[in-house]
């Protein structure tokens, strides 16, 4: 296989894993960041990427809805796991990040529905912040985002215990 075919078959499939997720943020728009890790790895995705793409993808979303707004966003995210060293990173260090930003942007190309757009991008900190301070009275052109801080380990956040 040549290395061309390769690439693109890796982006297919982060593409179809992606879309499972975009399924169960958008038709369960009331489930927490965790329940809707725990769903995507009991149909089968692996841990550390369910938790990458629950992490990363309510971000990309979140900056495209806000992107023409004036808000300025930061280069890189923070991973504050309690009992653990602050790890500062590049997002375009993060292969899900770039794969999420590209998922939006073809959904968004297609003409996809604001309110489809805002059922992912609601479930960033960044955007609930946004809403917040535009709800008060704040101007989005003037708002500097600090960068976002992830709290889960890598392999995301621990299995629900069993009632």
């Amino acid at each position: 296989m040549r290395l061309l075919d390769q690439v693109l078959e890796k982006v297919g499939q982060m593409n179809e894993l992606i879309s499972k997720a975009v399924k169960v943020f958008r038709g369960n728009p009331n489930m927490e960041d965790e329940e809707v890790f725990h769903t995507l790895v009991q149909e089968g995705m692996e841990r550390q990427f369910a938790a990458r793409i629950v992490e990363f993808l309510p971000i990309a979303y979140s900056r495209l809805v806000l992107g023409k707004s004036g808000a300025r966003f930061s280069d890189v995210f923070q991973r504050h796991v309690p009992g653990e060293e602050v790890i500062e990173k590049p997002l375009s260090e993060e292969p899900v990040w770039h794969a999420a930003l590209d998922f939006g942007r073809a959904e968004i190309s297609r003409g996809i529905s604001g309110h489809e757009l805002l059922l992912l991008a609601a479930h960033s900190a960044e955007f609930q912040a946004a809403n917040q301070l535009l709800n008060a009275g704040s101007k989005l052109e003037k708002l500097v985002f600090t960068p976002p801080v992830l709290t889960w380990p890598e392999y995301g956040p621990e299995p629900s215990p069993v009632h």
